[in-house]
């Protein structure tokens, strides 16, 4: 009991002590992008999504700890792939949380938890059917600069589990599939301190 009492004073103590800083950030998305399955009468295709670039935007806090720090962010992402000519659209809110260490100067490296939750997944040929599993977690890890209100990070996200959305049709022309896009990118970032 004596053990616990002590450890919630030095949590409360350090927590006065720590600085929260707050501002705004972006950057680019490098997604991996996933797989497809087409199942025709006649067919069935495995293919690898082809990689495009994506973007993301959005809010982080920063509460430090001496050496160690805690960060919440909160994104929109938009990532896109393509299959055969034509282009899928995913876009989704992420939730990271980073525990992260000064390592050296200015420089840190960061590890922690993902929640993904998505919002559409769109294409000009390919319909598909509503997303059954609009959440998903996460880890990413990666390193960051801190040169005055400036950041600049590079991170590896992956998600922990798939996440499939149903094929209806390809240029209106029924067919049965499947689209495998799990979170699977390299994420370079910037970030400016707002206080």
């Amino acid at each position: 009991m004596k053990k616990t009492q002590i450890l919630v004073f030095l949590f409360f103590t350090q927590l006065s002590f720590s600085q929260i800083d707050y501002g705004i950030q972006g950057g680019l998305n490098f997604d991996r992008a996933g797989s497809i399955q087409l199942t025709g009468e006649q067919f069935v295709e495995n293919v690898d999504l082809g990689k495009k670039t994506g973007f993301h935007f959005g809010l982080f806090a920063k509460v430090d700890f001496l050496i160690f720090y805690l960060r919440p962010e909160l994104q929109f992402t938009q990532v896109s792939s393509e299959y055969d000519g034509n282009t899928i659209d995913k876009s989704r809110i992420e939730l990271p949380l980073s525990l992260g260490i000064t390592a050296i100067g200015p420089l840190s490296i960061f590890i922690g938890p993902t929640a993904y939750f998505n919002l559409s997944q769109k294409s000009a040929e390919l319909d598909f059917a509503d997303l059954q599993n609009k959440t998903n977690l996460g880890l990413h890890l990666g390193t960051r600069l801190q040169l005055g209100a400036l950041g600049i990070d590079l991170r590896y996200e992956k998600g922990l589990s798939d996440e499939e959305v149903q094929i209806i049709s390809q240029a209106r022309i029924p067919v049965q599939g499947q689209v495998n896009s799990r979170p699977n990118q390299f994420v370079l970032g910037i970030s400016l301190k707002l206080n």
